[in-house]
């Protein structure tokens, strides 16, 4: 059985450069999400969602395979995140903004292969099991196309990101682009097995060309 590997078929999308800002453009996938509030680094909530999207994810990966239905290989978390407000965020709003006021989505990019008949089945095998998976209930299934983006690699600690936000900003103003959607990041490393001077994070944001 082929073992389908969505970050090598899309590898232009996952090893952006570091510090080099580059145009991509997103097709449409499949995503399993989790939407919540709050400050990720002192909140439940956003652990809890991660806890869920991968036994949601490796519940439903475990079972395809099994059943020779088919196999792949699970992709890093990601998240998108906005103001409160529900303004989306520019480079100002990201740096002003406090943890506590965010909003975020947490998302693992799915194959194709995947259904919501798949997604309901690993819920009945989460609780089958009685495993106690808060968000589990919370988990939804959703096509979204992200469309044409600035993207690059940024390494190091989360809390350092802001120069290289800005930086993506102004190269955004200077090639005549502007954001028109969440700011986006794809967590490539483990935080709990990696230096925080090592992390590699790829941030990206949603475009679109200035008229004129």
């Amino acid at each position: 059985m082929e073992t389908i590997d969505l970050r090598k078929q899309m590898k232009e999308l996952w090893s952006p450069p570091v510090g080099k800002v580059t145009l991509v453009t997103i097709p449409a996938m499949l995503y399993l999400v989790v939407e919540g509030v709050g400050n990720p680094n002192t909140s439940k909530a956003f652990q809890e969602a991660i806890q869920a999207l991968y036994t949601a994810a490796y519940t439903m990966k475990f079972g395809a395979k099994a059943a020779g239905v088919a196999d792949w290989k699970i992709t890093p978390l990601e998240a998108l995140w906005w103001s409160t407000s529900g303004r989306d965020l520019s480079d100002a709003d990201f740096s002003v903004t406090t943890p506590g006021e965010m909003a975020w989505e947490a998302l693992l990019m799915q194959p194709s292969i995947v259904t919501a008949e798949m997604l309901e089945r690993a819920r009945t095998e989460a609780a089958r099991k009685k495993k106690d998976i808060p968000a589990l209930a919370k988990v939804r299934l959703e096509t979204w196309a992200e469309g044409l983006c600035v993207q690059t690699m940024y390494v190091g600690p989360y809390a350092g990101e802001r120069a290289t936000i800005e930086m993506m900003h102004t190269w955004m103003a200077a090639n005549g682009y502007r954001s028109r959607g969440r700011h986006h990041e794809l967590y490539l490393s483990d935080p709990n097995r990696t230096a925080p001077e090592k992390l590699k994070t790829i941030l990206r944001i949603p475009v679109e060309k200035l008229k004129g």
